[in-house]
Formats: structure tokens, sequence, C-alpha cells
């Protein structure tokens, strides 16, 4: 897990998830949730898997959220986020309300 400025901020809590497709129940992406709260956006340094989904914080092309593409599902090509900037300049998901399931990892 990522310990660094932003999980402190937030008390110091932290979670994994497995973000799932509400429509296929196929697996979409491995998450830290930083804190207490829904899970609104999914922030780009807080995803741990696939593979290509976890390069994207590295991606020195990516710089803005029109350099991204839409966070849908691998199997069935559902919209499960939107690209965005929070506020504190970290580049995100916008996750949409019923297009995912959650569920916390255990052990980590």
């Amino acid at each position: 897990m990522k310990k660094d400025m932003y999980r402190r901020a937030r008390g110091g809590m932290a979670r994994m998830f497995d973000i799932y497709c509400a429509n296929c129940g196929a697996w979409v992406l491995k998450y830290q949730k930083d804190g207490i709260g829904h899970l609104l956006r999914c922030y780009l340094n807080r995803i741990f898997g696939p593979p290509e989904l976890a390069a994207l914080q590295s991606n020195l092309a990516i710089k803005e959220p029109k350099d991204m593409t839409n966070l849908m599902c691998p199997s069935c090509s559902t919209v499960i986020g939107t690209p965005m900037r929070h506020i504190d300049g970290r580049l995100a998901f916008r996750l949409m309300k019923g297009k995912y399931s959650k569920k916390i990892r255990k052990g980590e």
C-alpha cells in the first residue's frame, strides 16, 4: 500500500478494493481507497491492477483528462468512469453510480 501525504491527510486509514462491472460481473481494477466515505473516484496513483491501468500513472503523455480514455469494462465495454482532474491536481476516473460494484480485498 502507498503511504503518502494524501493517505495521512485522510486519517491514515486505507483499504484495497476489487472493482467489478455491475453489468457482467467482470473484474475491472484493484484500487487503494484512503479514508472513509463512498468510492466516488479512482485516482491514477492508487490503481494497482491491471498493469495497463496501473501504467497510466507513469505515462508521461497523460497530462490532462482529455489524454485519457473512459474507464470501461474489459468484457462488455460498459463505461464505468470518465476522466477528470480533482481539485488537488491529481488525475482520476469519476465513477458512475450503479455501473460498478466493489469488494474489500482481505489480507492487504
